[in-house]
Formats: C-alpha cells, structure tokens, sequence
C-alpha cells in the first residue's frame, strides 16, 4: 500500500474500560482502487500498515470492515490492545526519506 493511501485515512479513536478502539475510514474509491472485495483479512492488513506507517505498536483483535455506500467509505473498526506490547522496530518508507521535514 502506498503512502498517500495511508494519508487519506481518517482515524477515530476511544478508551472505554481500559479498552483501546479504533475506526479508520476510508474513502471508497481509494480502498477499492487497491482491493477488489471487501473482507476481514484485508482489512487487518490496512490496519496493521497503517498502525506500522504511524508507529502505532498497538496489536489490534475483533477487525472488521464495513461498506458505507451512502457516505462513499469503508471503514474499519478493531480492537487496539498495549498491555504487555514490546516496543517495535522503527519502519521507514521511501516517501520519508524524500520528504523535506
């Protein structure tokens, strides 16, 4: 996935009960220009490079992918767990290395 793929996520989150959630929604057109259906397990793995782009070492359970015809966007829900989460190796993409920060 690329990168400005990865840009155009909206992210919502919430703790509730000392439980992490997460809502990425995503227009429709992106994610259907990379995915050809809408399941679980690509969701999981939209999720798992968007929290690795960010540096996110949450580990995430319960994703699911749900299409909002209406609105235009697919959005995924999960389930973000830290407790006892070692931290992860830094990842770099090449559109870093090229931004001028």
């Amino acid at each position: 996935m690329v990168v400005f793929v990865l840009n155009s996520i909206r992210e919502t989150r919430a703790v509730k009960d000392g439980l992490h959630n997460i809502i990425l929604e995503i227009p429709e057109d992106v994610y259907l220009s990379i995915y050809d259906n809408l399941n679980d397990k690509d969701a999981y793995d939209v999720l798992k490079q968007y929290l690795n782009y960010h540096q996110d070492d949450g580990i995430p359970s319960d994703v699911r992918i749900q299409h909002n015809k209406n609105a235009h966007t697919v959005n995924i829900y999960a389930n973000l767990h830290y407790l006892g989460n070692g931290k992860t190796r830094t990842k770099y993409y090449m559109d870093d290395a090229m931004d001028e920060r």
